[in-house]
């Protein structure tokens, strides 16, 4: 199934990721005809005293970070030259942001996965972790590290390499539709890696797995799962080794034959913590994309999901597409 957002929001905070965000809203709407919501949530403010004895109005506070938001939101658009849409709302920023995706029905929400502080504090901390966990839609957190995968000036893509975490789980397939639907967009390399992670028996059932080798899943137990976690010896070095090619192998088919003309997919079998193989991977490889499921049941609440996301998310050295279960979406 190829997906194709049709509205992408930008949630910006003028801070020093903003031109970043915008960066990857404009050429991403650019590639698929999208429309650009470009959004400021400014934080509300309660009166308060300070030491002087002097009072703070909140309504006077508000109005003056409004009109300057209005002013600065204005500045940027002016450089935008697709259909665009801008927001300025009050609230909290997490929750503010989740509101106007429900009700623009938006595909793809755009963040940074830090910044210094500028006009408003918006994305940083909590309020991008809160977001996984709260938004109808994929959140994708940018990074401002200096990969320029993005030309500011033309906004051309330069996607080359996508890397995809499989566990096999109903849960992760939507993760892997938007990978596989990037990679093709991009005609980019598709990565598709399963961490396994040694000396944690995790229990498998036939329903885990995606059905991606007919006559050849369903005997997958766990006790065959629980070999490959183990250490290699002499004597069982054989039988691993025939298990860990058959995973491989049901990454690789993951990919459906149609789509192979194009794609050849890169399949992985990574041993560790997961959050730490998948960030070392794509620093090895170079790798210009990663997308994970947030939040699902058995095998994937066990591998890839929680804090492993967010702590891809904090270290990884390149954009992270954070995907929800379609049926939580649709909640």
């Amino acid at each position: 199934m190829r997906l194709q957002p049709n509205k992408i929001m930008c949630a910006v905070d003028f801070s020093d990721s903003t031109r970043d965000i915008l960066a990857y809203g404009v050429a991403l709407c650019k590639e698929f005809n999208a429309k650009l919501y470009l959004v400021h949530i400014v934080d509300e403010v309660t009166t308060s005293f300070v030491d002087s004895g002097i009072v703070i109005d909140s309504e006077v506070l508000e109005r003056q970070h409004t009109s300057k938001a209005q002013e600065l939101m204005k500045n940027l658009a002016e450089e935008l030259k697709i259909d665009h849409e801008i927001i300025i709302s009050k609230g909290k920023s997490a929750d503010g942001i989740q509101q106007l995706a429900l009700k623009k029905h938006i595909d793809m929400v755009i963040t940074a996965s830090h910044g210094k502080s500028g006009f408003e504090r918006l994305l940083l901390g909590s309020v991008t972790e809160k977001l996984i966990k709260i938004l109808p839609c994929p959140l994708l957190v940018v990074r401002t590290n200096g990969h320029d995968f993005i030309s500011q000036d033309t906004y051309e893509m330069k996607f080359k390499k996508i890397l995809v975490g499989c566990d096999f789980s109903a849960d992760s397939k939507m993760a892997f539709d938007y990978g596989l639907s990037l990679a093709q967009e991009f005609q980019a390399d598709l990565y598709l890696a399963h961490v396994v992670k040694p000396t944690e028996h995790v229990d498998l059932k036939p329903a885990d797995y995606i059905n991606v080798i007919p006559g050849d899943y369903l005997v997958w137990g766990t006790s065959d799962y629980h070999e490959i976690q183990k250490k290699v010896t002499k004597e069982n070095r054989d039988k691993i080794n025939i298990l860990r090619s058959r995973l491989e192998k049901q990454l690789q088919l993951m990919v459906p034959e149609e789509c192979q003309i194009w794609c050849t997919p890169h399949a992985t079998l990574l041993f560790g913590e997961p959050y730490r193989e998948l960030i070392k991977y794509a620093n090895e490889y170079e790798i210009d994309m990663i997308v994970l499921g947030v939040r699902g049941h058995t095998l994937l609440e066990q591998l890839m999901v929680g804090s492993t996301t967010d702590r891809v998310i904090r270290e990884a050295p390149c954009p992270v597409l954070a995907v929800r279960p379609i049926e939580e979406q649709n909640q």
